[in-house]
């Protein structure tokens, strides 16, 4: 009988080993791909152009540099740049696939770029970036002007590759930062539309600070075809990109751009403001200058109706610590520093004022997100109103209440190199107040 049922238990444990599975999905690493940056544009009226940044493992790894042999090395290239079209991105994923010995690998990918040209097509490009299951929600979007493309073409500085350059800035807080789920949420909220940061292109001389490039150029490779119509090595193109202004949507349809201060306006009003500088000029000299550095910022919006009249009451609460100055200002009392205070509201209202003008006189496109305020804080009237929110916006009043405060003045309440014109008064410690 005890054997009887050993005998069972043996035959179950040989029926679920056969129902166990191993790792079907499975891939290894040496048969991937690993994109680390890409491009999207618009070709010709109905066609799309990928381009991917694939990373080569052996550079960033410490491996012996492809194509070196024995004595002599060359030129370090971290990647390869592969580009092909089709008539929507699925398409051009797979003709990329065609033309490597790899499967691309998406998980890694570190930033999105869209062409000015696809972006004036509309936004219909971002459902294979959001439904492919290896996207990551949380990649950064740009727009570039010109074709996306260009961009890969970021020789390695500081990071090996684009995707980690251009991520690294985002990441430094001091421009604006859009990721695919933030783009995606814009565009389908009624009470919104998207804004995405613009890069532009630099020079090496622009760059460098250099007036004149020396011979030989940049030591980039020279661009090479092979094997149909967009595998690519390194040619020579941008030293560096710069983050300029953003671009704004409106029916999901790029249809402008915001300049540098109606861009860092636009973040103020939309409380993406985390850390960040402001430069202004000094009360009493306005030749010149005071920078103060923010480390807490914080927006609220409340709306106000009476009758047919909407008005937005922005709350802005924010501190930081002067990092700069070059007038001969002492800052021993606390008249001095209230002082500065109101130079300083000035200066950030001069900065949601050019936003504001902007997207209602201008763009007449709400991309501050009130829609969804007012949506939350009154459905009622929401629904009254949604069709035609973005006419509405644009004659709505805004009211701006800030809060600005200087913690810290450093280590002296003197400025370098003087004593200062004002001394008298009570004094402030110079590490806070």
């Amino acid at each position: 009988m005890f054997g009887k049922h050993i005998r069972l238990y043996l035959i179950g444990a040989v029926l679920g080993m056969l129902l166990l599975t191993g790792c079907w999905s499975r891939r290894e690493i040496e048969e991937l791909a690993l994109v680390m940056a890409a491009a999207a544009d618009a070709e010709g009226d109905n066609n799309v152009r990928l381009s991917v940044f694939i990373v080569n493992p052996r550079e960033i790894g410490g491996g012996q540099p492809s194509g070196s042999g024995g004595g002599g090395g060359t030129n370090k290239v971290p990647g390869e740049i592969v580009s092909t079209t089709g008539s929507d991105f699925t398409e051009a994923a797979r003709r990329i696939e065609e033309q490597i010995p790899r499967r691309l690998f998406w998980s890694h990918n570190r930033v999105i770029i869209v062409g000015d040209k696809l972006a004036r097509r509309g936004l219909s490009w971002l459902d294979w970036f959001s439904r492919d299951r290896q996207m990551r929600l949380t990649t950064p979007v740009v727009l570039a002007p010109g074709e996306a493309r260009e961009v890969l073409d970021l020789p390695p500085g500081v990071e090996l590759v684009p995707g980690e350059i251009i991520s690294g800035i985002l990441n430094n807080h001091v421009t604006l930062k859009v990721e695919l789920k933030e783009l995606l949420s814009m565009w389908q909220a009624k009470g919104d539309n998207p804004v995405i940061p613009r890069i532009t292109l630099v020079s090496a001389q622009e760059h460098s600070g250099s007036k004149t490039q020396g011979a030989g150029g940049t030591g980039q490779q020279s661009q090479e075809q092979g094997g149909g119509e967009g595998r690519t090595q390194r040619k020579a193109g941008p030293a560096a990109i710069r983050f300029e202004g953003a671009g704004v949507f409106k029916e999901g349809k790029l249809i402008g751009y915001l300049d540098h201060l109606e861009t860092l306006g636009t973040m103020w009003l939309r409380g993406e403001v985390k850390e960040g500088v402001l430069t202004f000029n000094c009360p009493e000299h306005p030749s010149e200058r005071v920078s103060v550095r923010f480390h807490r910022a914080q927006t609220q919006v409340t709306p106000q109706v009476e009758g047919d009249k909407i008005t937005f009451l922005v709350k802005i609460n924010s501190e930081g610590d002067l990092m700069e100055q070059t007038c001969q200002e002492s800052l021993a009392t606390p008249e001095k520093i209230e002082e500065l205070e109101k130079a300083l509201y000035h200066e950030l209202n001069k900065r949601v004022q050019a936003a504001l003008d902007k997207a209602q006189r201008e763009l007449k496109t709400d991309i501050f997100g009130f829609g969804e305020v007012l949506h939350r804080e009154n459905p009622k009237l929401w629904r009254q109103v949604e069709d035609n929110w973005n006419e509405i916006f644009a004659g709505a009043e805004v009211k701006l209440e800030a809060q600005v405060s200087i913690r810290r003045i450093g280590m002296s309440y003197n400025p370098a190199g003087g004593q200062g014109r004002n001394t008298g008064g009570k004094r402030v410690s110079p590490g806070g107040r």
